[in-house]
């Protein structure tokens, strides 16, 4: 099921809601501008709820697998994006200060919201800084240096060797 992209966050509090269900890659532009490429829908779960000062309050989670290029080889690697999602909802810049401790605010400024965008926001600030393969399954070669216990110290010929011997 696809989740809605237009909804009444005050509304589906009221009323104890949960939403479950996909948002369309296609429908991720930011989040595929920022990936090699994403493979397949973006899964959420999300219950709205008012706490016990009845504001407004969104929690959940929300994953997706895409392809970003693995730094040490450079070739695609698939990874999973999980991203836990504590909003509440405010209704001006001004309830920015008043926000509940371990909550995001969510400035919707009109009755309607857009929950596309809030979700790809959630799932583009769990975005990886630097992404890798599993050692195992990496083919970069220059990490993969395997060194024996018995081996000898190196000796590095340095360019400034010479002037050891100006010492003398």
């Amino acid at each position: 099921m696809s989740l809605p992209a237009q909804i009444d966050p005050r509304k589906l509090a009221l009323q104890g809601i949960a939403l479950e269900g996909e948002i369309s890659a296609r429908d991720l532009t930011r989040l595929n501008d920022s990936v090699e490429a994403i493979s397949g829908a973006l899964k959420a779960s999300l219950e709205f709820s008012l706490d016990e000062s009845r504001q407004t309050m969104v929690t959940g989670s929300a994953s997706v697998f895409v392809d970003v290029v693995c730094q040490r080889c450079l070739d695609l690697v698939n990874v999973e994006i999980n991203a836990a999602i504590a909003l509440q909802v405010v209704w001006s810049e001004d309830q920015l200060a008043n926000v509940a401790p371990g909550y995001e605010a969510w400035v919707v400024v009109d009755r309607i919201a857009d929950l596309h965008a809030v979700v790809e926001d959630e799932i583009l600030l769990a975005l990886p800084i630097v992404n890798y393969h599993n050692i195992e399954d990496c083919t970069g070669s220059a990490f993969n240096v395997k060194v024996n216990a018995d081996m000898e110290e190196v000796t590095v010929d340095s360019p400034f060797s010479v002037l050891q011997q100006l010492k003398k």
